[in-house]
C-alpha cells in the first residue's frame, strides 16, 4: 500500500483535494452521517452486549439508541438548575461585560485616535467608512428563525443515521472482504475507537467534577455547569481548553475584581496540566497513544471542513483509520501478493 502511495503520489495528492472539496461543500449532509457514524462505533460495546443477550439486530440498534438519549437527558436534567440561573442572570452579565468593554475602550482612547490619524493619512476613505459602521452583520432573531429548522433537519439526520448504522454495521462488515479487509479488522478498529473513547470519557468527567468541585470552593457563580462545560470541551484535544480558559477568564471578569479574574482560568489550567501530563498516559497509555502531529493536522484539517463537529471527530477518525492501516500493512508484509 505504501509502494502504491509512492508511484501515484500525484494521482492521491488531487484524489485528497477532490475529496476535501466535496467534504466542505457537503457539510450539511455528511457531518451529521459522519458523527453519526463516530458515535455508532463508541456506542458499539453496548450495542454488542445488547446482541449477547439475545436481543436481535434491530432491537439492539434501538435499545443502544434509546440508552444514548437516556444519558444524553438524564445530564440535562440534572444540570436544569444551574443553566436556568445561567440563562436568568445573563442580562445583568452582558452588561457587565459591556460596561468592562467600554472601560477598556476609555483606556485605549489614545491608540484607537493614534490609529484613526495614521488611517486618515493612508486612507481617508477606507477610515471613514470603518467609523461609520452600524453594527447591521449582527445575526438577528430572524436570522436564528431561519437557521432553526436546519438545526432540526441535522439533528434528524445524525439520529437517523445512527440508528442505520448500528443497524447494518454487521452487514457493512461483510462487504469488507471486497476492499481487501477482514471482518476482524473493522472489528478491531470499532474497538480501538470504543475503548479510547471510554477512558477519555472517565478522564474527562473526573476533569470536569474536579474543576466543578474547585470552583465552587472558590465561588464561581454556575460552578457546576462550568464543570460540564470542561469535561464535554476536552473531547476537543488542544482547542477545547484553550477555549474553556479564555470562557473562565471572562467569566473571572464579570464576576470578581483585581487579582481574583484570573484565578478560575488559573485553577482550570493548573487541574488540566495535571490530567494532560500525568492522568491521561498513565491511563489511556501507549497501545492508544497517538502521533501529536497527526493529531495536530487532523484537528486542523477537520476543523477546517465541518467547524466544533470537525473536531469532535477528527480523534476517532484517526484511531479507526490507523487501526485499519496498520492491519493492511501487517498482511501486506507477510503476503507481498496482498493488494
Amino acid at each position: 500500500m505504501s509502494a502504491f502511495l509512492r508511484q501515484r503520489w500525484p494521482e492521491t495528492i488531487i484524489a485528497l483535494l477532490l475529496v476535501a472539496a466535496a467534504l466542505r461543500e457537503a457539510e450539511v449532509v455528511l457531518a451529521p452521517l459522519v458523527l453519526a457514524f463516530v458515535t455508532a462505533l463508541v456506542l458499539a460495546p453496548a450495542q454488542n452486549a445488547f446482541r449477547r443477550m439475545g436481543a436481535p439486530a434491530a432491537a439492539a440498534a434501538l435499545a443502544t439508541l434509546f440508552l444514548a438519549l437516556s444519558v444524553i437527558a438524564a445530564l440535562m436534567l440534572i444540570f436544569r438548575p444551574w443553566v436556568a440561573d445561567i440563562i436568568a442572570d445573563w442580562p445583568q452579565m452582558v452588561r457587565e461585560l459591556r460596561s468592562a468593554g467600554l472601560d477598556l475602550r476609555s483606556k485605549l482612547t489614545g491608540l484607537f485616535n493614534l490609529q484613526r490619524e495614521v488611517m486618515e493619512a493612508i486612507a481617508p476613505d477606507s477610515a471613514g467608512a470603518e467609523s461609520g459602521g452600524d453594527g447591521s452583520d449582527l445575526p438577528s432573531l430572524a436570522d436564528a428563525a431561519w437557521l432553526a429548522p436546519q438545526v432540526m433537519a441535522q439533528a434528524l439526520l445524525f439520529l437517523g443515521g445512527l440508528f442505520f448504522f448500528l443497524l447494518g454495521k454487521d452487514r457493512a462488515y461483510g462487504w469488507a472482504e471486497v476492499a481487501g479487509f477482514t471482518r476482524a479488522d473493522f472489528e478491531n478498529a470499532e474497538a480501538r475507537v470504543a475503548h479510547y473513547f471510554g477512558a477519555v470519557s472517565l478522564i474527562n468527567a473526573g476533569l470536569g467534577l474536579a474543576v466543578g468541585l474547585a470552583l465552587t470552593a472558590y465561588g464561581l457563580p454556575g460552578a457546576p455547569v462550568w464543570g460540564m462545560v470542561v469535561a464535554l470541551a476536552n473531547f476537543v484535544i488542544y482547542l477545547g481548553p484553550a477555549v474553556v480558559a479564555g470562557a473562565l477568564l471572562l467569566a473571572g471578569t464579570v464576576s470578581f475584581d483585581g487579582f481574583a479574574v484570573v484565578v478560575p482560568a488559573a485553577i482550570y489550567l493548573s487541574i488540566n496540566l495535571i490530567e494532560a501530563q500525568f492522568v491521561t498516559p498513565m491511563v489511556v497509555g501507549q497501545r492508544l497513544k497517538l502521533d501529536p502531529l497527526l493529531v495536530f493536522l487532523s484537528l486542523t484539517i477537520w476543523l477546517w471542513l465541518w467547524g466544533p463537529i470537525g473536531g469532535i471527530v477528527a480523534i476517532p477518525l484517526v484511531l479507526w483509520s490507523q487501526a485499519l492501516w496498520s492491519a493492511a500493512s501487517q498482511r501486506l508484509a507477510s503476503d507481498p501478493s496482498y493488494s
